[in-house]
């Protein structure tokens, strides 16, 4: 192994691969790859590996726009083939009025980036996927490029081609050791030698913390068990020739794609459970959680409800992995807050999905400093240190359960609250205070008229619009008190001070 390297990527599953290939894009080919074990012996190798370009605001819709392109021009080259079922299409199915108003707002911001999505009748998503029993549907939200991928062939083709733009593997090497030098450089310590890197790229999966522990750092990522089972053959779909599309349903929280002449079907149930919380056994790789069925129970009735054909199918296979959260649901991909030239690419919830605009993404910081995209969301400098492990467990717990649950406008969801507040925050409270959520810090939205107040969501003027536009006309015509410790405070000195304010 050499000693010397420009950019050392600790992880070889989706993450580090697309950060390693996507630097040598950007001409950065003196870079090497750890991996403490096989390629994709992570989270990767087990995934579920869907590609839908649907998402839920413009970064993520242009990340998955992007990993699209990358992945057919991929899978296109015969040298590397790749089995991408590509616009095989998915449907997510629209049960209320919220859905609708969803649909027609994310309709619209891809419209303004030049993509397109299509709402069903419950006719034509039936016509599409006659699996479908279509009982309590208002219409289903189409994405068109819908498809699933085989994650093992990509990350090799990944692999393959950063090995022939110059940069190195090393499979079956743990990193033992991480320390900084006084000149920024990163001395990385395996069992296979010492190598000193300019850069270091952190891409760890579910063992984050562990290479955490050796770098002084606590990341805000939690890993969660997920389950999916993978039926028999489906007799519908042993006489079809064409694929089904994909179904995503956030009423029931599942997923369910083909898989052969059979059926793979994920769900998000809510007796959900962490993984690794204690430390994880140094011998997990290609591995799995025990079964655990019984957790899915609750959420089964409606699943075959809407599927109907899964009352007569046996179970082939059950598949249960662990999968990165971070404390907000987002991936950490950017610069490490507080350590020069070390660069997360961390609590990739949807690594398959959006995997290739990532590491694009971190390519482009590194080298340029900058990206094509406002990737403010995706920063790990957002979350503060006050997201520790306990209030990190929490809202991965929250977000697992709501997976296929966007968040509406002006939501802010209870678990881990409240994480920071000021001595004023029950004061506040018993006056009815509807607190907001910034970093942590509880932030005043406006006060609740009346103990029977209920804060409603959605896409419309909602039952607090008249309540803060009085507060709003009461200040500007009256006089009012606001709580600002929740919001920046910025301390200036000097003799200059006044003249630069």
């Amino acid at each position: 192994m050499q000693s010397h390297a420009r950019v050392v990527v600790v992880g070889g599953g989706i993450g580090g691969l697309s950060a390693l290939y996507h630097l040598t894009l950007e001409g950065w080919t003196d870079a090497v790859l750890l991996e403490r074990n096989e390629l994709t012996s992570g989270t990767t190798w087990h995934s579920a590996a869907q590609c839908p370009s649907l998402a839920f605001n413009q970064l993520l819709l242009l990340l998955r726009d992007y990993t699209i392109k990358l992945y057919k021009e991929l899978a296109a080259d015969p040298a590397y083939p790749i089995n991408y079922h590509h616009a095989t299409g998915g449907m997510r199915l629209l049960t209320s009025q919220t859905h609708l108003d969803e649909a027609h707002h994310i309709m619209s911001v891809a419209k303004g980036l030049g993509l397109r999505f299509d709402l069903l009748d419950v006719a034509e998503a039936r016509s599409l996927n006659p699996l479908l029993d279509a009982r309590g549907m208002l219409a289903a939200l189409w994405d068109d490029r819908d498809g699933d991928i085989d994650p093992a062939q990509l990350c090799q083709a990944l692999a393959a081609r950063s090995r022939k733009a110059g940069a190195a593997i090393h499979r079956n090497t743990p990193v033992t050791g991480v320390r900084q030098h006084a000149n920024g450089e990163w001395k990385v310590t395996t069992d296979r030698g010492t190598i000193t890197a300019e850069h270091l790229v952190v891409a760890a999966g579910y063992r984050v913390n562990e290479l955490g522990a050796l770098m002084g750092i606590d990341y805000p990522v939690v890993a969660m068990e997920h389950m999916y089972f993978i039926t028999d053959d489906i007799p519908q779909l042993v006489s079809r020739t064409d694929r089904v599309p994909m179904v995503r349903c956030p009423r029931d929280t599942f997923y369910m794609r083909q898989e052969k002449k059979g059926l793979l079907v994920g769900i998000y149930e809510y007796d959900c459970k962490t993984f690794g919380m204690d430390g994880i056994d140094p011998d997990f790789a290609n591995a799995l959680c025990p079964d655990d069925l019984n957790r899915l129970l609750p959420k089964m009735e409606p699943i075959f409800e809407r599927l109907p054909c899964l009352k007569e199918a046996g179970i082939k296979s059950v598949v249960n992995g662990p999968i990165s959260y971070s404390s907000d649901a987002g991936p950490l991909v950017g610069k490490q807050p507080g350590l020069r030239n070390c660069w997360s690419m961390n609590g990739l919830r949807v690594g398959i999905g959006e995997g290739g605009g990532y590491g694009k993404m971190l390519a482009q910081m590194m080298v340029h400093g900058e990206t094509e995209w406002d990737t403010w969301q995706l920063d790990p400098r957002r979350i503060t240190r006050f997201a520790n492990t306990e209030y990190t467990a929490l809202k991965a717990i929250e977000d697992y359960r709501h997976e296929f649950r966007w968040h509406l406008p002006r939501e802010t969801r209870p678990a881990g609250r409240p994480a920071k507040a000021s001595p004023l925050y029950p004061v506040l409270q018993a006056k009815g205070a509807v607190f907001g959520v910034v970093n942590g810090w509880e932030r005043t939205s406006f006060y609740r008229r009346g103990d029977d107040f209920v804060e409603s969501h959605g896409y419309a003027f909602e039952n607090w619009h008249d309540v803060v536009g009085t507060e709003i006309e009461a200040l500007r015509t009256k006089v009012g008190i606001a709580e600002l410790s929740g919001f920046n405070h910025f301390r200036i000195s000097g003799t200059n001070a006044l003249d630069w304010l």
